[in-house]
C-alpha cells in the first residue's frame, strides 16, 4: 500500500510538472510573438488614418471627329473620380499630416480613424493646408484630444535598421478600417529626387524596401521602437513595374513644413519653370561650351518665369550673384523663398549672357 501511494504521488508530481512546463512554454511562445515590431505598430497604428477623396473631371460627351466638326460646343460629362491615401495625427487638436498629391484637386475629403470614426472636411479651402513643392499637406478636422505618435530624429536613422510602413492601401473598399503594415529595412538616406512630371522637389529622402503601395502614401514610416521617422511618399517604378524600393520624406523636414503651414506661414510660391541638369550632349546641342548651370525645359504661361523673360533652352548660371552648377543648386537657392521675394538671375541664351529679375508669386494650385 505505501508503494502504491508513493507511485501515485510521483505520478501526480510528474503531471503537475509537465502541466507547469507546458504553461511556461506557452507563455514563452506568446511572449516571443510580441516582438519589437508588434509593439511599435501597437503604439502608432491608432494614430494612422485613411483619407478618401473625390475630384471632378470633365470631358466632351461626344468624341467623334465628325460630330465635333458640326458642333463647336459638345455637351460635357462631369465624372466624380475617387482617390485614396493615408495620413497620421501630428497634433492632438485635430491636425493630420499627409502628402499633397493625396489631396490634390480634391473637392471632397474624408478622414477615417481605425476605430471607425469618420470626419468630413467641408471647407477644403481653409482646412487643407498645402505645400505642393514639398509634397506635404495638413488636414484640419474638428476634434480635440487625439493621440499623437512619438516622432523620432530622422537625422539619426541607421542603415539596416527595421522600417515599418503603415497605411491604408484599400481606403474604404474593405470594411475593416485598421491600417496595413509592411516591414523592411532602411536602405539608404539622403536621396535627392526631382520628378519632372509634377515639378515636386524631394530632397534627403529615406529609402526603404518596406512595401509602399499607392494607398499608403501619406502614412508614417516607423522605426522598431515606435517612433515616426518619415512620411511615405512614393515608390520607384520602371516600365517593368515596382522595383520594391520606396521613399519617405524625413519627419524632421515634414514637421518643420507642417508647423509653418499651421502657424500661418507665407503662402506657397511658384516660379512656373521646370529645370534639369545640363550634360555634355545637351550643351553640345545648344552650342554651349559648359555643362555648368540649370537648363530650362518648360515655362508655364503667365508664370513669374515667363514674366521674367525666361524661355525653354535658357540656362540659369547665377542666382542672386552666386554661381549655380546644377538644377539642385538652383532649387536650393529658392528653398527659403517667399511670395513677393525677388531673385536676380544671370541667364545664358545662345552664348549670350543677360540679367533678369524673377519675382515669386503665390502658387495658383496652393
Amino acid at each position: 500500500m505505501p508503494k502504491r501511494l508513493h507511485r501515485s504521488a510521483a505520478l501526480a508530481t510528474l503531471i503537475v510538472t509537465l502541466t507547469l512546463g507546458a504553461t511556461a512554454a506557452n507563455d514563452e511562445i506568446k511572449a516571443s510573438r510580441r516582438t519589437g515590431i508588434v509593439r511599435a505598430v501597437d503604439r502608432v497604428a491608432p494614430t494612422v488614418v485613411s483619407i478618401n477623396t473625390f475630384h471632378y473631371k470633365e470631358y466632351p460627351k461626344y468624341r467623334d471627329p465628325f460630330f465635333d466638326y458640326f458642333f463647336e460646343s459638345p455637351s460635357m460629362v462631369r465624372e466624380r473620380v475617387p482617390g485614396i491615401g493615408s495620413g497620421f495625427v501630428i497634433r492632438e487638436d485635430g491636425y493630420v499630416l499627409t502628402n499633397s498629391h493625396v489631396v490634390e484637386n480634391a473637392r471632397e475629403i474624408s478622414v477615417t480613424f481605425p476605430d471607425g470614426k469618420k470626419f468630413d472636411i467641408t471647407d477644403v479651402a481653409n482646412d487643407v493646408l498645402v505645400n505642393r513643392e514639398k509634397d506635404l499637406a495638413v488636414l484640419r478636422i474638428d476634434i480635440d484630444g487625439l493621440e499623437v505618435p512619438e516622432f523620432g530624429d530622422s537625422d539619426s536613422i541607421i542603415i539596416g535598421e527595421w522600417a515599418i510602413a503603415i497605411g491604408n492601401p484599400f481606403g474604404l473598399t474593405i470594411r475593416d478600417p485598421n491600417p496595413t503594415v509592411t516591414v523592411g529595412v532602411i536602405s539608404a538616406g539622403g536621396r535627392d529626387f526631382r520628378p519632372l512630371e509634377d515639378g515636386r522637389t524631394y530632397r534627403g529622402m529615406i529609402q526603404t524596401d518596406a512595401s509602399i503601395n499607392p494607398g499608403n502614401s501619406g502614412g508614417p514610416l516607423v522605426n522598431s521602437v515606435g517612433q515616426v521617422i518619415g512620411i511615405n511618399a512614393f515608390i520607384f517604378e520602371q516600365s517593368t513595374g515596382s522595383q520594391g524600393i520606396g521613399f519617405a520624406i524625413p519627419i524632421n523636414n515634414a514637421i518643420e513644413v507642417a508647423d509653418q503651414l499651421i502657424d500661418g506661414g507665407s503662402p506657397e510660391f511658384w516660379t512656373g519653370v521646370v529645370i534639369q541638369n545640363l550634360n555634355r550632349r545637351k550643351a553640345r546641342a545648344l552650342g554651349l561650351a559648359t555643362t555648368s548651370g540649370a537648363l530650362i525645359l518648360t515655362v508655364n504661361e503667365a508664370s513669374p518665369s515667363q514674366k521674367a523673360g525666361l524661355t525653354p533652352g535658357d540656362v540659369i548660371v547665377q542666382v542672386n550673384g552666386f554661381t549655380v552648377r546644377s538644377a539642385d543648386e538652383v532649387v536650393e537657392a529658392f528653398r527659403e523663398g517667399r511670395v513677393g521675394a525677388a531673385y536676380d538671375l544671370m541667364v545664358l541664351r545662345s552664348r549670350t549672357l543677360f540679367r533678369t529679375r524673377l519675382v515669386l508669386e503665390r502658387d495658383p494650385q496652393s
